[in-house]
């Protein structure tokens, strides 16, 4: 099937049989997407068929030079290291000041989503293989995943199959040296796919996530791999063109009011039935306690194993904001919650006051929640 042929299956689905006709219409009148072009992306395959009224791809240098406010969909495409750091702050308001949504690709966790909206997820610092593996439906009742379960369930993509994959299940294909996702806020991100065969051989389950940053409805929505997974089957690539497209359904709801009613009752309910209790979010989001603290590898230099006080009672340390002008401050500290520098850092610096570990802004605000400094372990205290 041809990715056009495919497209319009997916628009014929939605208008006919998952009660989406007024979406896809205000779609095509009133959807802008915007791609940011990738070496490893191939988003001409895939944007140029989305039922859209504008669709745009740019080379990662234009970056600067187009309005991103006039989009509902940003795309940054795999590495995402071509993009001018100069754009970085430009990416960043159209999250926070204008309620934009970005879809980022694989590479792109490192170059953008660590750099911009930094304390929500990363990378493992583990590369996959080139292979194709299944995956499990986390959040069936997200509006991305909306009838995901149901036409995935039927016959058609039944018959079509890898051996192997369950019937509520897709595939999904990895790339060699995908870069595996790590969630840090759990409170924040939600896990909607994950594998268990990423987590079982390169330490990570997410497949796809989302999350909310700023004030205006902003949404950073992120996936291992990439959007044209040619390896992964007729059945995944069905599945991916649906979640595309529902993203894009989802926000241009929002932006012009429709309500989405029900998809009809051809819902196969015993695929429902084994769904829901075998994965369900909060069994993701909130794992169990003893998974919750991965050891980094001893060679990594962009940890800090927290230091022991040794005996007697807790410390307290005040937070304190850096001056990034102050001399003893510089931009490339790593931070000691991510790992990471401030080189491209868009907002407040903070710091410990009594053993001086500095933190991104949103990551003093982790550090805080789970009590102490994660370098001289004293109680923070704003």
């Amino acid at each position: 099937m041809s990715w056009k042929d495919l497209y319009s299956e997916v628009k014929q689905r939605k208008m006919e049989a998952l009660n989406k006709k007024d979406v896809v219409k205000a779609v095509e009148k009133h959807g802008k997407v915007l791609c940011i072009d990738g070496k490893f992306e191939k988003p001409k395959k895939v944007v140029k068929n989305l039922y859209a009224a504008e669709k745009l791809i740019i080379k990662p240098g234009d970056a600067l030079k187009h309005n991103l406010t006039n989009y509902d969909l940003v795309i940054i495409g795999c590495p995402g290291s071509e993009i001018p750091t100069a754009a970085y702050g430009k990416i960043r308001d159209y999250v926070v000041l204008n309620g934009g949504w970005i879809l980022s690709t694989d590479w792109a966790i490192r170059s953008i989503v660590e750099n911009v909206f930094p304390g929500y997820i990363r990378w493992n610092e583990v590369r996959t293989d080139d292979v194709v593996v299944p995956c499990q439906i986390i959040d069936p009742n997200h509006p991305f995943l909306d009838g995901l379960v149901g036409e995935l369930s039927q016959s058609k993509w039944q018959k079509q199959t890898v051996k192997g994959t369950k019937k509520d299940e897709f595939r999904w294909w990895l790339e060699n040296k995908s870069f595996p996702i790590q969630v840090l806020n759990h409170q924040a991100v939600r896990v909607l796919i994950a594998s268990w065969e990423i987590k079982n051989r390169w330490g990570e389950a997410p497949v796809l996530v989302e999350f909310n940053h700023g004030k205006t409805g902003g949404k950073i929505i992120h996936m291992i791999s990439h959007t044209h997974l040619q390896k992964g089957g007729a059945k995944g690539k069905f599945a991916s063109a649906l979640i595309l497209t529902n993203i894009l359904d989802e926000k241009v709801s929002m932006k012009t009011g429709i309500k989405k009613g029900p998809a009809p009752g051809y819902y196969d309910p015993a695929a429902a039935q084994v769904q829901q209790p075998q994965y369900t979010q909060p069994n993701y989001n909130q794992p169990p306690l003893e998974d919750q603290w991965v050891q980094p590898p001893s060679q990594s230099s962009q940890y800090v194993t927290p230091t022991s006080s040794g005996s007697g009672l807790t410390g307290t340390s005040q937070i304190e904001e850096v001056d990034p002008n102050d001399s003893s401050f510089s931009y490339g500290s790593k931070c000691e919650y991510c790992g990471y520098d401030f080189g491209e850092v868009v907002g407040k610096i903070y710091r410990c006051k009594e053993c001086g570990a500095v933190y991104h802004e949103n990551c003093i605000n982790l550090q805080v929640n789970e009590g102490v400094c994660k370098k001289c372990n004293r109680i923070l205290l704003w």
